[in-house]
C-alpha cells in the first residue's frame, strides 16, 4: 500500500528529527545534551554482543539492559538542537552495532515504538503555521538528500526492526492524525514517496 510505504519515511523523520514536538511538550526546559548521552554510552562501555554466538550470563544481560534503558531515556529527552547535533555526529551508531538482536529490539521499542503514538498525536495538535513549517523543513531535508541518507542508515537496524517501527508508525499515523493533518502532510508524503521509490527497497513496499 502506497500510504504505508510513505509512512516509513515519516517514521524516519520521527527518528531523525528526534520526536521534538513530544520532547518539548513533555520535558519542557529539562535539558539533556548529545554530549551527555555520549558520555553515558562511553561510561557503559558495551562489549560487542552482535555476534549470534555470544552467550552472556544473566547478570551481564540485566546490567546491560539497565544501561540501555538509561541511554534510551536520555535520548528521548533530547531537544531538537541536540538531536540535530547527535544526528550529525552519528550519536549512538557504534553503540547500536554492539547490541545483541534482543537488545536491539529493546532499544527500538524504547526509543521508537513507544513514542509513535505521542509523536503523531503531537504532530496532529500543532498549530497550522507550525505544521506548515514542519512540512517545509521536510521538503528542504529531501532536497539536500539528508532524508535519503537517513533512510539508508535506518536499514542498518535490520529488516525485522524496520518493519516493526514502520508497522507501529503506520498504525499511529492512521489513528492519531486527523483528515486535515493528513491533507497538510500530502506534499511531504508525495516527496517521501519519490525518495523511497528511488531507493527501491522491496521491504518498504
Amino acid at each position: 500500500m502506497r500510504s504505508r510505504v510513505v509512512v516509513t519515511g515519516l517514521v524516519v523523520v520521527a527518528v531523525a528529527w528526534g520526536l521534538v514536538a513530544v520532547a518539548q511538550m513533555i520535558f519542557g526546559n529539562y535539558r539533556v545534551t548529545a554530549e551527555s548521552v555520549q558520555g553515558t554510552i562511553a561510561e557503559a562501555d558495551f562489549v560487542d554482543w552482535s555476534d549470534a554466538d555470544v552467550v552472556p550470563g544473566l547478570g551481564e544481560r540485566e546490567e546491560r539492559e539497565e544501561a540501555i534503558r538509561e541511554i534510551a531515556d536520555q535520548i528521548n529527552k533530547l531537544d531538537f538542537a541536540e538531536r540535530e547535533k547527535g544526528r550529525e555526529n552519528r550519536l549512538g551508531e557504534d553503540f547500536f552495532r554492539k547490541l545483541s538482536a534482543r537488545e536491539r529490539t529493546l532499544f527500538v521499542d524504547l526509543t521508537i515504538v513507544e513514542s509513535m503514538n505521542q509523536w503523531f498525536q503531537a504532530l496532529d495538535g500543532l498549530p497550522p503555521e507550525d505544521l506548515k513549517k514542519f512540512v517545509e523543513r521536510g521538503m528542504k531535508e529531501i532536497e539536500k538528500g539528508t532524508t535519503a541518507e537517513d533512510m539508508e542508515r535506518m536499514r542498518e537496524m535490520g529488516d525485522d526492526l524496520v518493519a516493526r517501527a514502520t508497522q507501529e508508525g503506520f498504525r499511529a499515523y492512521l489513528e492519531k492524525t486527523s483528515a486535515e493533518t493528513k491533507m497538510e502532510l500530502a506534499p511531504l508524503m508525495e516527496a517521501m514517496n519519490e525518495v523511497m521509490q528511488g531507493l527501491r527497497n522491496p521491504d518498504w513496499e
